[in-house]
Formats: C-alpha cells, sequence, structure tokens
C-alpha cells in the first residue's frame, strides 16, 4: 500500500524562535507516529535558507542530511528537532518539488498557497497580537496581518490554532467566515526533555557564570514580552530584601525590528535601578543548556502581554519539569493544565513583586524537583500528539 505523504513547509515557522520550536515539536511528534500510520514526512526549506555556494547547486530541489547543517538561531531550534540522518529539502521550485516527492497533503504553514495549489493544504494562525496591542504594529502591518489571515482562513482545507484564545479572536474578528471554516486545535505538544534528565546543571551554571539562587527569564527581548516589567518587579523584591542572594537571569536573543532600542532600553533600566550586579543575560544558548538552566531555578518568568498558545517562553518546559512559574495571567497562559502556576496581573511590576516574595522564604538551596512526566511517558504523549495531526492531515485528503 502507498505511503501517505506529508509535507511541512517550514519557511515561515524559522522566522522566530517559538515558531520553530512549535513546528519542532509537532514534526517530531509525526514522525515518531509516522511508521505506525504508513506515513512519509518531508520538511521543506526554501533555498534561500542555503548559503550562497549551495543555493547555486539547486535546481528544483536539493535534500541535505540535517547532521551536515550548520545553523543557528529559530533554524537550529528546528533541527534540533529532527534526527541526525533525517534528509531536508531545499526547494527552489515549490511544485516540482511536491510533484516528485508525491506529496498528499501539506501543512500546517504560514505561507498562504492560495486556491490554485493541487493538494489540500493546511493554515496556521499564530495570534491576533496585532489587534489586541496595536500600539505594538504599524498601520500596514495590521493591514496585512488581517489580510493574511483572512486568505489562510478562506484557501485552506483547515486552519491550525494553538489555543482557545486564538479560536476566540477568529470568531469574534471573521464571524461567519470562521465559524463556516474548520479550526482544529494543535494537540499538545511535548518538547524532548533528555537534555534536563543528566546531572549537568552544575557544569552548565559554571559555564555561563551563574550561582544559585536565581530566577531565570528564556523571552526573547520583544516589546510585549515586557522585560521592563521583570526588571522593575525585581527591583522592588530586592528593596524589600537588600540581602536576599537572588539573581535575576534572561536568555534569548536581544532584537525586536520594532524598536531595535528596547533592549538597550532594558539593559538602562538595570543600570539605573541598581541591578548590574545582579541582573544576568546570557544570551541564546543551546537547548540542552537552557533545559538543565530552566531545571535549576527557583522559578521562571513570563510576564508577556499576549502569547497565541500556553507554554510559550519556557513555561511549558518548567511546568513539565517540576519548576514553579510566575507568568502574567493573560488567557494562553492559564490554558496550560498542569505545572506550578502563580500568576499575577500583567503589565504591574508590584503583583509581580508580591508573587517573588515567596521565593525569598525558602531559603537559598532550591530544592530538588521531580519532572511531572518521565522519559517513557513523554515519548507516548509525543507519539500521541503524532496519531491525532497525522489524523488530522489524513482527514483533507480522504
Amino acid at each position: 500500500m502507498r505511503a501517505f505523504a506529508v509535507a511541512f513547509l517550514a519557511d515561515y515557522f524559522v522566522s522566530w524562535m517559538g515558531g520553530a520550536s512549535l513546528l519542532g515539536f509537532v514534526v517530531n511528534g509525526v514522525m515518531r507516529a509516522a511508521a505506525a500510520q504508513n506515513t512519509r514526512v518531508h520538511v521543506l526549506l526554501s533555498a534561500q535558507q542555503l548559503p550562497e555556494a549551495l543555493r547555486r547547486e539547486v535546481r528544483d530541489f536539493l535534500p541535505l542530511p540535517r547532521a551536515q547543517l550548520d545553523a543557528e538561531g529559530p533554524l537550529a531550534c528546528l533541527l534540533d528537532n529532527l534526527p541526525a540522518l533525517e534528509l531536508v529539502l531545499f526547494y527552489r521550485d515549490l511544485d516540482a518539488t511536491l510533484d516528485a516527492l508525491g506529496v498528499d497533503v501539506i501543512g500546517p504553514t504560514g505561507q498562504d498557497l492560495g486556491t490554485q495549489q493541487r493538494r489540500p493544504w493546511f493554515a496556521y494562525v499564530p495570534d491576533f497580537q496585532h489587534q489586541h496591542l496595536p500600539r505594538f504594529f504599524t498601520q500596514r502591518e495590521r493591514q496585512f496581518r488581517d489580510g493574511q489571515f483572512r486568505a489562510l482562513l478562506e484557501n485552506s482545507a483547515g486552519l491550525f490554532v494553538n489555543s482557545g484564545t486564538v479560536v476566540a479572536d477568529l470568531e469574534r474578528f471573521y464571524g461567519a467566515a470562521a465559524r463556516s471554516a474548520r479550526v482544529l486545535r494543535l494537540p499538545q505538544v511535548y518538547p524532548d526533555l533528555d537534555g534536563a534528565f543528566g546531572d549537568r546543571e552544575a557544569e552548565v551554571r559554571a559555564r555561563y557564570g551563574l550561582a544559585r539562587p536565581y530566577l531565570l527569564s528564556c523571552s526573547q527581548r520583544w516589546l510585549h514580552k515586557q522585560h521592563e516589567v521583570l526588571v522593575a518587579a525585581f527591583a522592588e523584591h530586592r528593596a524589600r530584601n537588600p540581602r536576599s542572594a537572588l539573581q535575576l537571569v534572561f536568555t534569548g536573543e536581544r532584537s525586536d525590528y520594532r524598536d531595535p532600542a528596547y533592549a538597550d532600553a532594558v539593559d538602562a533600566l538595570v543600570a539605573e535601578l541598581g541591578l548590574t550586579e545582579h541582573v544576568r543575560h546570557v544570551g541564546l544558548v543551546p537547548r540542552a543548556d537552557q533545559l538543565q538552566l530552566i531545571r535549576g531555578a527557583r522559578a521562571l518568568l513570563q510576564a508577556s502581554l499576549f502569547e497565541g498558545g500556553p507554554g510559550a517562553s519556557g513555561t511549558l518546559e518548567a511546568a513539565l519539569l517540576g519548576v514553579p512559574v510566575v507568568a502574567s495571567d493573560i488567557g494562553a497562559n492559564r490554558e496550560l493544565q498542569f505545572g506550578q502556576f502563580r500568576f499575577f496581573e500583567a503589565g504591574q511590576p508590584k503583583a509581580l513583586a508580591r508573587e517573588l516574595e515567596r521565593f525569598e522564604g525558602e531559603g537559598v538551596a532550591a530544592a530538588r524537583r521531580e519532572p511531572v512526566f518521565d522519559a517513557e511517558q513523554i515519548e507516548f504523549l509525543r507519539l500521541a500528539s503524532g496519531l491525532q495531526t497525522i489524523a488530522a492531515l489524513r482527514s483533507a485528503a480522504a
């Protein structure tokens, strides 16, 4: 019997770290379920992602083993979820590549493939941040996103989203068009926690010059992630506890195209509040290191004003590892159904500072936390996620 062939177009998702993580988790689950479902899985990227010398060799497409690809940032995050020998296909001519692979269905993708695509394709809409936080977008960006999302809604075989928050917004902003469309919730996706099960915590902390105890934030420095709220809350906490040994540690990239000065403004606030010795930014770190840093944190902090799905910015990993999370009280954050969560009013440093007080009373040495699921259970959950995704994709080709 001929295998069912699925193609994931990754270009849209590797434009930001959260998208690369999400697609990586989805694809990994689908790959785990593929053999049992007689399914072939292909990951496609535009040849524009390749160095120029390699790009010139691409006619229709060029397959390269994942192990041969030297990447960083979001692309590296996606590739980390693929087996070392898995082929990644870099295409110049998308239709010719899909034909050569015998692809039955595409998706989910944030690219509008229009109505002329011969195969059914699934779309992905991340969130409606531009509607809820219009001050962070230009009018042109807001109009583009509205037009793009409507096209995805109308042209695709189905629309994947990552939270009930996005489902509600689809109906709010697109009304009857959304109600008549096929809207699918992505099954809960689970990351590989292998990097956290070994006892490398002290080694990783030493690599980045960190001492215990520390609070951790894993958000890229985007405006809506509210790093200034974290810094202001931490300053208030230290004012109440001047002998506290707690540090505040940031990981993640510093850039936000919407405001290139934002990252430096956060650094300036750290200096202005006299926190230079107590706040560290260690940059974008390998995933295995990030898991170890989460595992050793007193708590993970997430102050975002808006998210498209539960588990953003390391909160899913912290919840799985049994590490307490203090997060803003936005809808998507409240959709994660397990973990030690405490919520504070979004955008309010004083509310966050009140939540931080409880960690000071625990003493300097953080207690060892146990993962919510062991490695075998996570394997099962990832397989279940893959089975659900394949079932949804197959339904469009039936």
